[in-house]
């Protein structure tokens, strides 16, 4: 069941053989939206979908792997707050859980709990109806900076106006969940910010988010590096721009490095694996490494 248009969403129960995790989803409309011809076509989407309104927490991360150890391990953060340093290949595997109730089954495909095979969407479809998984690159950017009319982007996920932040003493007044001065120590619960343009939380900051998506634009190696959007707690405003994108191995774990899910219903199109595009990135900010899990 998808729940919820736009500014509107509700938590939604997803249990799987007598265990359980409560999800509140947001759907994105607007369908046949085309691209931010501003920034390299981004967001362009044919069809319907519904995204978390918040990062997967703390605790949805400890409910799922407590059901099926497969998934991962222990992260980062606790309670409310985004779990934080699962790799790209665990955050797939909680999207399978979601979908099947095994961690090796749904739209990533696994021949074991460590090898991972590839994305088939289409069959998923046809076999489970509605799927969870990492947005892609597209679906991620339309949530964020797409209006909820449809009209147009935005340079960041609250508007056009560089969001307020979290200074060093912690006010509580703020649009998005990052921090200036690198000096606040960790993410804040999720929803703390301001409600984006489509009624999601802390796209911009708090953690940034694995996508779907190969950061070259097509996923044909199981290796290959992804893109991470969104900014984080520990990072300055400008990586909370529509414009950066950073990019990692599937295998890195820092505290700073979380995800949301998607979900997609077989009533609507399969999504494309999106075609290569012009990359933009800054430098440096290849590498999003603070901290690895011990």
């Amino acid at each position: 069941v998808l729940v919820g248009t736009g500014m509107n969403a509700e938590a939604i129960t997803i249990a799987h053989g007598g265990n359980s995790v409560d999800i509140d989803f947001v759907d994105i409309g607007n369908a046949g939206n085309t691209g931010d011809t501003a920034v390299a076509g981004y967001g362009a989407v044919a069809y319907d979908y519904s995204i978390g309104k918040f990062e997967v927490t703390a605790d949805q991360w400890a409910a799922v792997i407590a059901a099926d150890s497969v998934v991962g391990n222990a992260g980062d953060w606790s309670g409310s707050q985004p779990t934080a340093s699962s790799s790209w290949y665990e955050a797939a595997k909680f999207a399978n859980w979601l979908t099947s109730g095994n961690a090796l089954q749904g739209a990533y495909g696994f021949s074991d709990a460590t090898t991972f095979t590839g994305v088939d969407r289409a069959t998923a479809l046809t076999t489970y109806g509605t799927i969870y998984v990492l947005p892609s690159e597209d679906e991620w950017y339309k949530a964020a900076y797409l209006k909820s009319d449809g009209s147009g982007y935005t340079t960041y996920a609250t508007g056009d106006t560089t969001p307020d932040g979290i200074d060093s003493l912690g006010d509580t007044t703020y649009d998005s969940v990052y921090n200036d001065g690198f000096d606040n120590g960790s993410p804040l619960a999720v929803g703390g910010g301001t409600a984006e343009n489509n009624g999601t939380y802390d796209m911009g900051g708090n953690v940034f988010e694995w996508g779907e998506s190969a950061f070259d634009g097509t996923l044909d190696d199981p290796n290959e590096s992804r893109v991470l959007r969104g900014g984080a707690w520990n990072y300055a405003s400008f990586a909370l721009q529509s414009s950066i994108r950073l990019i990692n191995a599937p295998t890195i774990e820092t505290n700073n490095l979380g995800f949301r899910v998607a979900s997609v219903s077989a009533a609507v199109a399969v999504v494309p694996e999106p075609s290569s595009v012009g990359l933009l990135v800054i430098g440096a900010m290849g590498c999003v490494l603070r901290r690895k899990r011990g």
